[in-house]
């Protein structure tokens, strides 16, 4: 019973022994790169496109054409709320005081899609 149970594991001790050694195998194959070409395997799989800013992708409206101006605030400000400016709602944030809604503000920074508003 015993002579039984070694050579199972024995089995399967060398059957993860050899999936090991195949699978490193398959990494360094994949990651060698082509002496003809100096291209790696593997860059057929990835994608080489890329989305650029003067091709029209977006992944931000540019808000600062805001920067300076004057809204009103439709909601309360706790810190973050909506402010509405040349008639377009923004979302923004304060400094970290609260705001109450009607009171006037007036944007201080836009960074990205974070617009900072101070109240005046």
């Amino acid at each position: 019973m015993l002579g039984l149970q070694l050579v199972s594991m024995s089995l399967i001790f060398y059957a993860i022994f050899i999936c090991a050694v195949l699978g490193v195998s398959v990494i360094v194959y994949i990651s060698s790169r082509s002496p003809a070409t100096n291209k790696a395997p593997i860059d057929g799989l990835v994608l080489g496109e890329r989305q650029k800013n003067s091709k029209g992708y977006t992944s931000v409206v540019d808000k600062t054409k805001f920067l300076g101006a004057i809204g009103v605030c439709s909601t309360d400000l706790r810190p973050a709320g909506t402010v509405i400016v040349e008639g377009e709602p923004l979302d923004v944030v304060t400094e970290g005081s609260f705001v109450k809604h009607g009171d006037i503000v007036k944007i201080i920074n836009v960074d990205g899609s974070r617009i900072l508003v101070r109240q005046i």
